[in-house]
């Protein structure tokens, strides 16, 4: 008998499965994101006013 969990499984497997690989990979970034150091990044961010 196949439990809850085996169902579970394998709809996340083909969800993963239909997403492109940057984002399958945890990198949503499709340009391949950037080399610099993140707190950098992070700081010009909060000081860019909010729209």
């Amino acid at each position: 008998m196949a439990s809850p969990d085996d169902d579970l499984k394998a709809r996340a497997k083909a969800h993963v499965e239909q997403l492109p690989a940057e984002t399958a990979l945890g990198n949503a970034d499709l340009a391949g994101g950037v080399d610099d150091d993140p707190t950098i990044l992070d700081e010009a961010a909060r000081e860019e006013p909010q729209q």
